[in-house]
């Protein structure tokens, strides 16, 4: 039985041998064809950028809107990419305006409470005072907070990472009647497809966005 099992495997041996170049040529084809075929499915089966934010923006509708009776998706366009950097410089102009407005602001808040700290008839009306004071002491605090805010800024505003993606969303909900009617969405996704915020404002929408980047980017 051993000698059978080694004139068995000697002739196998052989044959390999024999064939050997052909062997791996066949072999690696197989090997460059599976990879390729590998590579078409994973390819023509991976979800579009566009695919993956639908789904999350329907999925996102249905368990989180209030009246999504009937939930039909239309058409989901993706209206602008934002980008970390954009929004960074987006926000240095809008922090510089408020600045001079509670500047502004200072200026005149300090011109009455020395008109009243100073006044000719010797009574100072209290209260009124206090006011000032108060809307004073606010100002100066919300400078600091962005003037705080800028240096982060600075830091960001060369990034050219994705901060969100700006998309429209079409659909068919039921209405108070049972009728299928059309709605329309402004979208807010991170650049991980994530639904951060859905309405059907666009200014709303776009507050919403000012709030989210201080939430991900000022205040870590």
């Amino acid at each position: 039985m051993q000698k059978h099992g080694f004139v068995f495997f000697r002739y196998k041996k052989d044959v390999l041998l024999k064939f050997h170049p052909y062997t791996f040529y066949l072999f690696m084809t197989r090997c460059a064809l599976y990879i390729l075929l590998s590579a078409f499915f994973s390819i023509s089966c991976e979800k579009t950028h566009e695919e993956k934010l639908e789904e999350n923006i329907s999925h996102y509708i249905s368990h989180s809107i209030t009246n999504s009776s009937g939930y039909q998706p239309m058409l989901t366009i993706i209206q602008d990419t934002i980008t970390v950097g954009e929004f960074a410089e987006m926000t240095l102009l809008i922090n510089e305006n408020d600045i001079l407005k509670y500047r502004e602001e200072i200026d005149k808040d300090n011109l009455e409470i020395n008109k009243l700290e100073n006044s000719d008839t010797g009574i100072t009306n209290e209260l009124l005072l206090k006011s000032y004071k108060e809307s004073l002491k606010s100002c100066n605090k919300r400078i600091k907070v962005r003037l705080d805010q800028n240096d982060k800024l600075e830091e960001l505003r060369h990034s050219k990472a994705v901060a969100f993606y700006v998309a429209q969303h079409k659909c068919r909900l039921k209405n108070g009647f049972g009728v299928l009617d059309e709605n329309r969405f402004y979208i807010i996704a991170s650049d991980k497809d994530e639904v951060l915020n859905v309405s059907d404002n666009y200014s709303e929408s776009t507050l919403k966005m000012r709030t989210l980047f201080d939430t991900r980017y000022l205040k870590k």
